[in-house]
């Protein structure tokens, strides 16, 4: 019969217990990554597309509040950054998968790396994106839900090494 009881030599070789609320941040960490990383391509080739719609909609004359105009002029402004904007979100999605990998080891250091991931594309938004009511909205609901994250792995900090 084995004997089951843990020895002081025993309990120092064990690895640390990852709690399981930093499992489920890092599994949809992992899914997430891998959806902004493709999400990066598909938006880098699909914004032509875009361009070619919105030029397609008409003049402003039948637009009395400008809508079609300020789409437009967000819609260029996104063309001129599209090669930025495929090069951050790729980098991103790289820097918070290889965060996420570090916090599921344990490692204080993936939580900065992640930080600095999350962050990155939320910011560069205001900087890269068209401007505008939409392009503002997706900035700040970007920095939102990138914060959030982050709160939600912060409180798990202690536990990291």
């Amino acid at each position: 019969m084995e004997n089951n009881q843990f020895t002081e030599n025993q309990s120092f070789d064990e690895k640390p217990k990852r709690p399981q609320f930093i499992t489920v941040l890092c599994i949809l960490t992992f899914i997430g990554s891998g959806l902004s990383f493709l999400g990066a391509i598909w938006g880098y080739f699909s914004i032509k597309a875009s361009q070619t719609l919105l030029e397609n909609m008409g003049s402003a004359e039948g637009d009395p509040y400008g809508m079609v105009n300020g789409m437009q002029e967000t819609m260029i402004k996104a063309v001129e950054n599209a090669v930025p904007n495929l090069i951050i979100g790729i980098l991103s999605a790289l820097l918070c998968l290889y965060g996420a990998i570090q916090m599921w080891k344990l490692k204080k250091m993936g939580f900065f790396i992640y930080s600095f991931g999350e962050l990155t594309p939320a910011i560069a938004g205001f900087f890269l994106g068209g401007g505008g009511l939409i392009g503002g909205i997706g900035a700040v609901l970007s920095i939102l839900f990138a914060i959030v994250w982050i709160v939600l792995y912060a409180v798990n900090f202690k536990h990291l090494k």
